[in-house]
């Protein structure tokens, strides 16, 4: 028979183990804003082009390339896990290594519905990024292990920079660019539908946009099907825009927003808790510097400064760029990008609560400034 001492110190036990298991925001019923730096391994060069997908589990894989300068023969790819129950990252390991091609770039990450997490990366074959080819390589564990490279598209230079988004049950949407020859107009953006079974693509169809100085698209996905894309300025004037109303088979041409583009790569996604569209980008013509978070809550057609992520005075002299963004199915957002002229990427975390507030009171202002 079980007494009432036991009783009470067993039900102590279980609490502290309840506790513990949760994670680190749990219960604490107000918003939050936090950051913390990820770094390459030692002499691994400097990080830049990351990605993140979510886990089972609520953990964070991010990727990223390191070299001392772009395209150069020591780039390798790494990977890094931040714990949902730490929240703290682990130890960065070595995905991609030296000599798997000239050089290695951009990453971007996609989980599939069977759970096979896809890596795209630039992999260049000669010279910079105008011969690079874009590869894939893919996970059955979590990241712990991975496949051969496979070659998705064998043009020279094309790039893949922000993640694929999921259309239906093995489809999805990967957003590329081209770079090779400015000049000769032999860049821009275009999406691929990629069809795929456990892992291997049945079949792929792409859409070239018509503008040459959109690049580095990113896509944003409404609940009524429509698709936003928003792609850097090559010529570094404003971020560009176009819409797709049948799944990514064919876009509207590329319009130019009034947000300015310093030539910088932006990041997007749909927040369905309160219908907006949140962007991460560099405010300016000149500089990437700052990192500026901003909202849309009319689908991508105007967009309100929320706050500067990460700036100083220097200016040009300084980069906070390349973002990446991600949601959780928990509803934490998690923002990674390259920091302080890459010497590490940073990464910003905050809940949905954090986000109401900020927004409340940009809201209030424009409502008082209207007023004036």
């Amino acid at each position: 028979m079980v007494t009432g001492k036991s009783t009470a110190v067993t039900a102590a036990i279980l609490m502290v183990a309840l506790l513990w298991a949760q994670p680190a925001w749990a219960g604490r019923g107000f918003s939050y804003y936090k950051w913390s730096k990820l770094y390459s391994p030692k002499n691994a060069g400097k990080p830049h082009g990351s990605s993140m997908v979510e886990l089972p589990g609520g953990d964070i894989l991010a990727t990223w390339y390191a070299a001392t300068e772009e395209t150069n023969s020591e780039a390798q790819i790494f990977g890094a896990i931040w714990s949902r129950s730490k929240w703290a990252w682990g130890k960065p390991y070595v995905i991609i290594p030296r000599g798997y091609s000239k050089s290695v770039g951009n990453t971007a990450l996609y989980m599939d519905d069977d759970g096979i997490i896809w890596l795209f990366f630039a992999a260049v074959r000669i010279g910079g990024w105008s011969g690079s080819n874009i590869d894939y390589i893919q996970s059955r564990d979590g990241g712990k292990t991975w496949t051969e490279g496979v070659t998705l598209v064998s043009s020279l230079g094309h790039l893949p920079r922000n993640r694929p988004i999921r259309l239906s049950k093995g489809r999805m949407l990967a957003p590329f660019f081209i770079d090779f020859w400015y000049e000769a107009n032999m860049v821009g953006s275009y999406t691929m539908t990629i069809d795929h079974d456990d892992g291997e693509i049945r079949k792929t169809h792409s859409f070239h946009l018509d503008d040459h100085d959109a690049i580095q698209p990113t896509l944003v996905q409404f609940p009524d099907g429509r698709i936003l894309m928003l792609a850097r300025d090559k010529s570094n004037k404003f971020i560009r825009r176009s819409y797709s109303e049948d799944g990514g088979k064919t876009w509207a041409p590329m319009t130019m927003t009034d947000i300015p583009n310093p030539g910088s790569a932006v990041d997007a996604i749909y927040v369905k808790e309160m219908d907006i569209v949140l962007l991460a980008y560099n405010p300016s013509h000149l500089a990437s510097n700052p990192l500026t978070l901003a909202f849309s809550d009319d689908g991508g057609q105007q967009f309100h400064r929320l706050m500067d992520l990460a700036g100083d005075r220097w200016g040009k002299l300084v980069a906070y760029n390349y973002p990446t963004i991600l949601q959780t199915k928990e509803g934490i957002f998690h923002i990674l990008w390259s920091n302080k002229n890459r010497e590490s990427l940073k990464h910003a975390i905050f809940d949905i609560e954090w986000l109401k507030d900020s927004m409340k009171n940009v809201i209030q202002v424009k409502k008082e400034t209207k007023k004036k």
